[in-house]
């Protein structure tokens, strides 16, 4: 039980991977505009993923893996094999179904990646106005200028095109790494894959 309540907290949860090959000083402008770049290009994508979730000490709270389809703006399927856990984006609200819970939350989407970190993968974001960009090698490491939400610091390591590696820190100390592979970029995805269909019977919870 409290494996499954730690997995449904960090959901979301999109730790840093050390560069150990350049180590380079950019004006703040020109990583920005660098992030957001890389974050443009991706329209959609499809793979694989390995969810980590740890204590400051290092200590493993959870392991997750399965399934995951995007498409910008802000469509999302996220599929957890080991839990049988569905997260489903439409663009306007998002769907979290818990098959052995028989529960389904909904909330709306939010655009600010300290209270949702899918939105640096999906949406419009600001960087400007949203956090602080420092780039070490392929990883840049994003820190809101604001104080608010669950996100202290959140890092992108790129291999190519896409983050290999998207990982947080939130204000427990506790650190969530995502592994993404197998990706397939920018395909045509059907768009049934992001309407969820709501199981009859089951408890639904509005956020």
């Amino acid at each position: 039980m409290k494996r499954l309540y730690a997995a449904r907290k960090q959901l979301f949860k999109v730790i840093q991977l050390p560069c150990l090959l350049i180590t380079a000083i950019w004006s703040v402008s020109s990583v920005q505009a660098q992030t957001l770049e890389l974050l443009q290009g991706i329209q959609s994508a499809s793979g694989v993923f390995e969810q980590i979730i740890r204590e400051q000490d290092g200590y493993l709270v959870d392991r997750q893996s399965g399934t995951f389809v995007i498409d910008r703006p802000r469509r999302l399927r996220w599929e957890i094999n080991e839990l049988d856990q569905l997260l489903v984006s439409d663009g306007s609200q998002l769907y979290f179904y818990d098959q052995l819970f028989q529960q389904v939350v909904v909330r709306d989407w939010s655009s600010n990646p300290a209270l949702n970190p899918a939105a640096i993968l999906l949406d419009q974001v600001d960087l400007e106005d949203w956090a602080e960009v420092e780039r070490v090698g392929n990883n840049y490491k994003l820190v809101p200028l604001k104080n608010f939400g669950s996100i202290q610091e959140l890092n992108l390591t790129f291999s190519d095109e896409f983050p290999e590696l998207l990982s947080l820190l939130d204000v427990t100390g506790q650190i969530t790494e995502i592994h993404f592979s197998q990706v397939v970029l920018n395909k045509t995805n059907e768009d049934t894959l992001f309407v969820f269909v709501m199981p009859e019977g089951v408890e639904v919870l509005y956020e």
